[in-house]
């Protein structure tokens, strides 16, 4: 994998508050447009997933992207009090689950290691939000340095804890990500409060827990 931004996501990822009641955090839905970098799958661009969806509620958010036509769905339910990632895939008829332990960051940021973040002065509205500018740099010379927009206008807390971008307080509002072979520029259009049910954070029975090994090699053979 080369640079990536997730979910959680989860997109990732995501979200930032500065007070501890999570009673008191908002709930809503942030619409993302999904370009591709770069597509090494055999699958052609034009059939690839052209939407990401992030909602959040208090101290959960889920962030979901679907394809073929309903017959691929890639999800990633993040607990911002835990700090704990729970990727969810369908394929066809199969349904599996994974919950990462503690600070696990979701495995497409696996290979994202030093890096630095450098916070700039440059802001710009995106989907209606003032979003601040940072600059994340790698120790390989061979990538280039990713810009990547934020904003701390959503008042979630510790939106990218379990990811190597904690020290981003605020939601990732333009970043990339990678999955398998193919990374992905997502960049939201559309925010929007909505009333977000409970019951969207849960597990649905007719997943099967699988390992983190068992996941990554579904998700690689259905891009490859």
């Amino acid at each position: 994998m080369r640079r990536c931004l997730p979910i959680v996501i989860g997109f990732l990822f995501l979200l930032s508050c500065d007070s501890n009641d999570f009673k008191n955090q908002p709930q809503g839905v942030i619409e993302y447009s999904v370009a591709y970098i770069s597509n090494k799958s055999g699958i052609p661009t034009n059939f690839l997933p052209k939407k990401a969806i992030l909602k959040f509620k208090a101290h959960k958010s889920i962030t979901s992207i679907d394809g073929f036509m309903g017959m691929f769905c890639f999800s990633n339910i993040c607990d911002f009090r835990k700090y704990t990632n729970t990727m969810i895939l369908k394929v066809m008829d199969k349904k599996y689950f994974y919950s990462g332990s503690k600070y696990e960051p979701p495995f497409f940021f696996d290979s994202i290691k030093n890096i630095n973040i450098e916070f700039v002065k440059e802001t710009k509205i995106i989907a209606g939000l003032l979003c601040k500018k940072a600059i994340i740099s790698y120790k390989n010379p061979n990538q280039t340095p990713l810009e990547v927009y934020y904003t701390e206008q959503i008042r979630i807390k510790n939106p990218n804890k379990s990811t190597p971008y904690n020290q981003i307080n605020g939601v990732l509002i333009q970043f990339n990500i990678q999955m398998s072979n193919i990374e992905m520029h997502l960049l939201a259009t559309r925010y929007h409060n909505e009333n977000i049910s409970d019951e969207l954070f849960k597990i649905p029975k007719e997943y099967r827990k699988v390992s983190r090994e068992k996941m990554t090699g579904v998700l690689t053979k259905l891009l490859e």
